[in-house]
């Protein structure tokens, strides 16, 4: 009877193994795929993002800056051509005029009397006239009736000519007692009051044009070069925050003192009334470049003592990222830079994908997540 159990215990024990061997199978194969992706979902969570443009082939705007001061073109102080009692003032400080407007007028009583006086005078001198034509057979006041050397005689015996000059001169002793803006400008330097009594010699103001500002300011010896008359500046007042105004360079000096600089003048284009003579400018002066490579400033390191361009290209070995790429490392040549680009003379071709930020800390074939700009 013993003997016929042990066959049957055998197979129990046969089947419960093999239970236990099929039930493990499936548990090894999840925990394995489970390994897996918990490798690989740290790789793509971890990866570095960078943005790139393209290079592109354009025109580049070539700067260089500098500092100035806003001056006018003309200036003058203007005085008046007699001294007397200040009767009126018509501007102040500030004052737009134009050309030939009256400013101010000086007591003019004295000056209007003598007008009368040189009128009389010539009055005077017309009744000597008539009678000097009649005697030398003329008609009335017809001084063309009578031979050129009898009206030359009967003119000056007469004091007709007298007359004539101190009227002139009467007149213009009204006229200076009245000031006029030379030019159109500005008023400055006021400080004349009216019942005042002023010299000949006293200013009353200073009238600033406004026919054109200039920006005066120095460049170094060695900008020389990349300065000529008719490049465009920007002229940006220190006053003025925010404020820019084009112009154009219209004179360089041709002399380099002994500091190495060379004076240079713009006109700024359409100035306006929060510009002041003196007012201190930084100016930058822009040359266009045609047909250079350009890329962003931002793009460029340096890796020893080395100009360096990260590209990015498709990473064809991990298709499985989301957004894959390998930045690769491009020594290169800068031909020009200004504040924000730099044009590049070797190392790069149009179209290269260009990592412009990002870079700081990548490299060469480091794998990286791709964005556009």
């Amino acid at each position: 009877m013993k003997k016929h159990r042990w066959p049957v215990v055998l197979s129990a024990l046969c089947l419960v193994g093999s239970g236990l061997l099929t039930n493990c199978q499936p548990a090894t194969s999840s925990t394995n795929e489970a390994d897996s992706t918990a490798l690989n979902k740290p790789a793509v969570a971890n990866l570095p993002t960078v943005v790139w443009q393209p290079a592109r082939k354009a025109t580049f705007a070539l700067t260089a800056a500098a500092t100035g001061l806003i001056r006018t073109p003309a200036q003058s102080r203007l005085s008046f051509r007699m001294g007397g009692t200040i009767r009126q003032v018509l501007v102040h400080n500030g004052s737009l005029l134009s050309a030939g407007q009256v400013m101010a007028r000086l007591d003019d009583r004295d000056q209007q009397l003598a007008l009368r006086q040189a009128q009389d005078q010539l009055a005077e001198s017309r009744v000597q006239l008539r009678a000097l034509i009649a005697e030398f057979g003329g008609n009335e006041l017809d001084t063309a009736s009578l031979k050129p050397n009898t009206r030359a005689f009967v003119l000056t015996k007469s004091g007709f000519y007298k007359a004539q000059t101190a009227l002139a001169q009467a007149r213009q002793q009204l006229d200076y007692t009245t000031l006029r803006a030379p030019y159109a400008g500005m008023v400055a330097n006021l400080t004349a009051k009216p019942y005042n009594f002023i010299t000949s010699y006293e200013p009353f103001c200073t009238l600033l044009s406004r026919a054109g500002l200039l920006v005066e300011f120095s460049i170094l010896e060695s900008e020389l070069a990349t300065v000529r008359v008719g490049l465009p500046v920007r002229v940006m007042p220190v006053a003025v925050p925010g404020r820019t105004y084009a112009g154009q360079v219209q004179e360089i000096n041709p002399f380099v003192n002994a500091q190495g600089l060379v004076l240079v003048k713009a006109r700024i284009n359409q100035p306006d009334n929060q510009l002041f003579e003196g007012m201190n400018a930084r100016i930058v002066i822009e040359r266009r470049i045609p047909d250079q490579l350009v890329i962003p400033k931002s793009a460029v390191v340096e890796r020893s003592g080395r100009k360096v361009v990260f590209t990015v290209e498709d990473n064809a070995n991990n298709p499985g990222w989301a957004r894959p790429g390998l930045a690769k490392w491009n020594y290169v040549t800068i031909a020009h830079e200004n504040d924000t680009e730099v044009a590049i003379s070797e190392g790069l071709k149009p179209g290269d994908r260009v990592i412009v930020s990002g870079n700081l800390n990548l490299a060469h074939d480091a794998p990286v997540g791709v964005e556009k700009q």
